[in-house]
């Protein structure tokens, strides 16, 4: 679903957490955590928790800044529209969830990045079943 977002055009979708980055804006997903929601008598359901970062390297230049900041309002939008597309993951979960976006920096390798920041979701009824 990332792949389809082509504004901003991200020039790679990294699955895990970056270390250092090439070309930007890039797109980022890992997982953050995994909790059981509640249990039945025959088995568990479950909600995986994934973060999604866009990157986009900070420029000096006040126009480039400027379009950095229409990017980042695309990129919240985009990826929004393209997780909510398909909310059952083409039939392997039961609904997702998308959090609040967010803005802000990181630095990586000592370079200067704006990020859009996405909680993602996702929930699995009956992901591990009980056996008696």
């Amino acid at each position: 679903m990332l792949a389809t977002v082509s504004d901003p055009a991200f020039t790679a979708i990294y699955r895990g957490e970056p270390l250092a980055l090439g070309g930007t804006p890039v797109l980022a997903f890992w997982m953050v955590g995994r909790t059981v929601d509640f249990l039945t008598l025959s088995d568990v359901s479950t909600t995986a928790n994934f973060l999604i970062r866009a990157y986009f390297r900070v420029q000096t230049s006040a126009d480039v800044r400027e379009n950095l900041e229409l990017d980042v309002w695309d990129a919240m939008v985009n990826i929004d529209t393209a997780l909510r597309s398909d909310s059952d993951l083409d039939g392997n979960c039961t609904d997702t969830n998308i959090g609040t976006a967010s803005a802000g920096y990181v630095e990586l390798g000592g370079v200067a990045y704006r990020t859009v920041e996405i909680p993602y979701e996702v929930e699995i009824y009956g992901e591990v079943t009980i056996t008696p």
